[in-house]
């Protein structure tokens, strides 16, 4: 065989590549706010939030080192401390009938990251019974932490009547008054009520009723399933969750008749109020949680909450990812909130109670088949959206005069403020693309410093009534804050005028501009987030009066020399081209990059104003003088009119340049 190689033609170009001994060094700072947690369960989102308990420091446990049923219930009925010494590979028990606590004794179950208990499919895994006088003196109860576990294949009970509580709570069942239940980075997952469709049948993994307190951290939900709370289910008791993720739970009841089926695909929380603890019982606080792809057929594709009571009762949804959550297309009733589905059903409170708040939360791809594709609510008192994201959430049904309102957000009723808030590429049907408002005299609905970008209808809708689904960001105008930015203007041809088409009124207190937002991306802080160009309108065009201390992601604002509308703010530093010079390199141009620059706008070196040519807002340029270069060190390079801080112009006593060469066969 001849392996000889043709001669190659080789063209040798030289490039000019300036090389330094130079090193620099950028540090970039943590985000303000984000909490040093302990790590949660494996799959668990980072923590992005302090949570109010820690795992407990075991004292004096027994130690179960024959890893079977009747050795973990021997100690259970003891209760106290409880661990395992299995050896050091993960151990499954195998649970026949379920396992029961004492009633009257604190019990902390830690399994160390080791154990599972798997119900088999036939069983519930775990109750905590009812505590003797603990209706009467909360503080007789007996408190159960479970930590670093997981249950598996849980199933509850058939109902035996109407309302059965025995039939929820697939893993864990806990119905004592006094009793604070704590769950720590554990992991439930595949656990089940038996039925799907008895009446308020609820709670897939845990059923929590009437208890004192419910708090969750660090800890993962997959594949839970029940008629209502795929995940979670809990009747008057409030519900902490930090840190947390929820995946592919289903609220699976498609029954039609009664108020309390297929709600809350992951959480489904009822009559939550003060009476039982007016401490945490009235507080429902979802905070660095991630939900996604769960599913309910009524409401609430990722939770549904109903506050009894709201006096000094609030609902906080915090720095959480709320993602492809859905309700569906089935029963005809209802359909609302793909996301989030809330309601209060009590004015004890008054108007003027604070009973919600959305802050530094992303919602994206939720779906709803009715109202709502990512969030619907209806409160009493005043609430908050701020800092938050809304992008690519779906209110809609196929068909004609179906209605389809709000693809971003339903506000039935109450004083609601949207701050900060981005709203994009949401759509619905019927009306309102990003939302949709109840009437002036129900919802009262502020807009401030909040952008609506590319959101949309259904050109093809068939409802008579034209005008009415003309709203393709807001289905009326809504009261104005100030700061807002709402792209198009019009959707021409199909809505070419302002009719139902102004966010808030008049057209003159709007800017209509494209706000030229980014793909949601992971931009740094627990949430995805939409990034602002440096040329964007809504560069430093914010409301100051309500400019929040930091943005969605925790970075401080403002970073310019006012806040940017919006939920991004955007990080900015001066940038030079060329970094560095030579000694005697005078007449150099140096090209000043930022943004926020006017014509008025100079270039200050070393102290001394210079010359400048304005290029645009994001680019500025001066020449530098022979003085500027004559021997080597710093210089300090700012702009005269920028919040932005100055940058250091080196000038080096030697320049090396070298040539490589570029070989092209």
């Amino acid at each position: 065989m001849n392996t000889s190689r043709p001669p190659s033609r080789w063209r040798r170009l030289l490039a000019h590549i300036c090389l330094t001994i130079l090193c620099v060094s950028a540090t970039v700072p943590p985000l303000p706010g984000m909490a040093s947690a302990p790590a949660g369960a494996p799959g668990a989102p980072p923590a992005a939030c302090t949570p109010p308990i820690v795992p407990v420091t075991l004292v004096n446990p027994t130690v179960i080192t024959s890893c079977t049923q009747a050795n973990l219930q021997a100690a259970l009925a003891t209760g106290g401390h409880i661990t395992f010494d299995c050896g050091p590979h993960p151990v499954t028990i195998p649970i026949t009938s379920p396992l029961v606590t004492s009633a009257t004794r604190d019990i902390v179950l830690d399994g160390k990251g080791l154990i599972t208990l798997d119900g088999g499919g036939v069983t519930r895994i775990l109750e905590k019974p009812f505590t003797p006088g603990s209706h009467i003196d909360k503080t007789s109860g007996n408190d159960l932490v479970i930590q670093n576990m997981r249950f598996i294949n849980g199933r509850a009970p058939a109902a035996t009547k109407t309302q059965d509580d025995k039939a929820r709570g697939g893993a864990l069942w806990v119905t004592s008054p006094g009793t604070r239940l704590h769950i720590i980075n554990s992991i439930f997952e595949n656990n089940r009520t038996t039925s799907m469709t008895d009446e308020d049948n609820q709670g897939g993994a845990i059923y929590a009723g009437n208890i004192y307190e419910t708090v969750i951290v660090g800890s993962v939900f997959v594949n839970n399933e029940a008629g209502s709370g795929g995940a979670f289910g809990g009747i008057a008791t409030g519900l902490q969750v930090y840190n947390s993720r929820f995946t592919n739970n289903r609220a699976a009841d498609a029954t039609t008749g009664g108020i309390v089926r297929g709600h809350g695909g992951a959480i489904h929380l009822d009559g939550v109020s003060n009476s039982f603890n007016p401490i945490t019982g009235n507080t429902v606080e979802v905070c660095g949680s991630v939900f996604d792809g769960n599913t309910a057929t009524r409401g609430g594709g990722a939770l549904k909450v109903t506050i009894s009571d709201n006096l000094n009762t609030k609902a906080t949804y915090a720095r959480s990812t709320f993602s492809n959550n859905r309700v569906l297309d089935s029963p005809p009733a209802e359909g609302h909130g793909g996301a989030i589905y809330h309601i209060e059903d009590d004015l004890a409170g008054g108007v003027n109670e604070d009973n919600i708040e959305i802050r530094e939360s992303t919602f994206n791809g939720n779906y709803a088949a009715r109202q709502g594709g990512g969030v619907w609510m209806s409160v009493n008192g005043r609430g908050r959206v701020v800092n938050s994201t809304f992008f690519d959430n779906r209110a809609a049904t196929a068909g004609t005069n179906v209605i389809g309102q709000g693809g971003g957000m339903i506000i039935s009723r109450g004083t609601i403020d949207i701050i900060h808030a981005t709203f994009a590429s949401n759509f619905a049907t019927f009306q309102g693309g990003a939302i949709f408002a109840g009437n002036p005299s129900a919802a009262a609905v502020t807009l401030t410093s909040s952008i609506f970008s590319a959101n949309r209808l259904d050109p093809t809708h068939t409802n008579p009534v034209t005008t009415e689904f003309q709203g393709y960001h807001t289905n009326r105008a809504l009261l104005n804050g100030g700061g807002n930015i709402q792209f198009p203007r019009t959707k021409a041809p199909d809505f070419n005028n302002d009719i139902n088409n102004l966010i808030t009124s008049p057209a003159s207190a709007i800017l209509f501009q494209d706000p030229q937002l980014a793909p949601l991306a992971n931009n740094g802080g627990p949430t995805p987030t939409m990034a602002i160009a440096a040329s964007s309108p809504g560069f430093n065009r914010a409301a100051a009066a309500t400019c929040p201390a930091a943005d969605q992601r925790g970075v401080i604002r403002p970073q310019g020399g006012a806040c940017d509308v919006g939920a991004y703010e955007l990080v900015l530093a001066l940038s030079l081209t060329p970094p560095f010079v030579g000694v005697g390199e005078a007449g150099t141009v140096v090209i000043v990059s930022g943004a926020g620059f006017d014509a008025s706008s100079t270039i200050v070196i070393g102290g001394v104003e210079r010359p400048t040519t304005f290029v645009s807002a994001t680019e500025l340029r001066t020449t530098l003088t022979a003085a500027d270069v004559a021997n080597a060190g710093d210089l300090e390079v700012r702009v005269s009119n920028s919040a932005l801080p100055p940058v250091t112009l080196r000038v080096l006593a030697q320049v090396y340049r070298g040539y490589l060469p570029i070989v092209r066969r």
